[in-house]
C-alpha cells in the first residue's frame, strides 16, 4: 500500500505541478503513468509501479490523489494554503532480510501550512512549508524551503527547483533509528537527531493534442548527516522518476 501511495504522489507532482506556478484557472486532470523509485533502506531495491492519476480543483479547494489543500489567503504575489497529505516514508521488516527484527516504520499523515511567493524577476517562485504528524506515529515536524523557476513555450513547460528541508529528531529517529530491542550483531542501537538535507526536482510537460499532456518528473533527495549513518540504510539519497499521460478537462 505504501508503494502505491508513494508512486501516486510522485506522479501527481509530475502532472499537476507543472501548472501550479502560473495558472490561476482550475486544472482538472485524469490519466495514468508509471513511477520508478529507489529508496535508502538496505536490501530494498528499485521499484516500478503503474497507476492511475487524478487531480481536481474547485475554487480554493483542491484534491491531488491522496493530498488535499485549501487556499485561504491571496494577496498580490503571495498565496498561503492549508495542506494535508500522507507521509510516504518507512518500511516493513519483511521488505528485506537486512530489516529482519526491525519493527515496521509506518507511513503517517501530515497537515500544515504552505506559502508560495512569486518573485518579481525571472519567473522565480519561493515556497515555504511547515508540516506536522497528525496521527502520532513519528510525532515530529518538517520545515522546507524551495525555489523554482518556470520556462514555458507554446506546447511545453519546464520547472526545475532546488530546496532544503529540516526534519526534527522525532521524525528522523522514527524512520532511521534502531531501538535497543532491535539491535543485533552488526546492527547497533542508533538514535539520530534532527537534520537538514537538500533536494532537487525537475518537472517537464508537453502537449500532444489540445487536451492531452505528457508529464514527467525527476527528483533526488539527499539524506542528512544523521540518517545516512543509520545501520538500516545503504544509500545516502532517494531517487524517483515518473512519466505519464493525462487528459485535461
Amino acid at each position: 500500500m505504501k508503494r502505491i501511495f508513494l508512486g501516486a504522489t510522485i506522479f501527481i507532482s509530475a502532472c499537476s505541478g507543472v501548472f501550479a506556478a502560473s495558472s490561476a484557472e482550475a486544472i482538472n486532470l485524469v490519466g495514468a503513468g508509471a513511477v520508478v523509485t529507489r529508496g535508502p533502506y538496505q536490501g530494498v531495491g528499485t521499484q516500478t509501479t503503474a497507476m492511475p492519476f487524478f487531480s481536481l480543483e474547485y475554487k480554493d479547494f483542491y484534491v491531488k490523489g491522496a493530498a488535499a489543500g485549501y487556499h485561504f489567503f491571496r494577496r498580490d504575489k503571495l498565496l498561503i494554503s492549508a495542506v494535508t497529505g500522507p507521509r510516504l516514508m518507512g518500511y516493513r521488516s519483511g521488505d528485506s532480510s537486512a530489516l529482519d527484527g526491525m519493527k515496521d516504520r509506518r507511513m503517517s499523515w501530515d497537515a500544515g501550512v504552505k506559502a508560495v511567493y512569486e518573485l518579481p524577476w525571472q519567473q522565480l517562485a519561493l515556497s515555504m512549508e511547515a508540516l506536522a504528524d497528525v496521527l502520532g506515529r513519528y510525532d515530529g515536524q518538517e520545515y522546507s524551503l524551495e525555489i523554482s523557476r518556470e520556462f514555458e513555450g507554446n506546447i511545453f513547460r519546464f520547472i526545475p527547483s532546488v530546496g532544503a528541508h529540516y526534519q526534527t529528531k522525532a521524525l528522523v529517529n522514527y524512520y532511521y533509528g534502531v531501538r535497543s530491542a532491535e539491535a543485533i550483531p552488526g546492527r547497533n542501537a542508533f538514535e539520530p537527531g534532527g537534520e537538514a538535507a537538500p533536494f532537487a526536482n525537475a518537472l517537464f510537460s508537453f502537449g500532444i493534442a489540445k487536451r492531452w499532456i505528457v508529464a514527467t518528473k525527476f527528483s533526488i533527495e539527499a539524506l542528512g548527516s544523521q540518517s545516512r549513518k543509520s545501520p538500516v540504510v545503504d544509500r545516502d539519497y532517494i531517487l524517483s522518476a515518473a512519466a505519464g499521460i493525462t487528459y485535461r478537462f
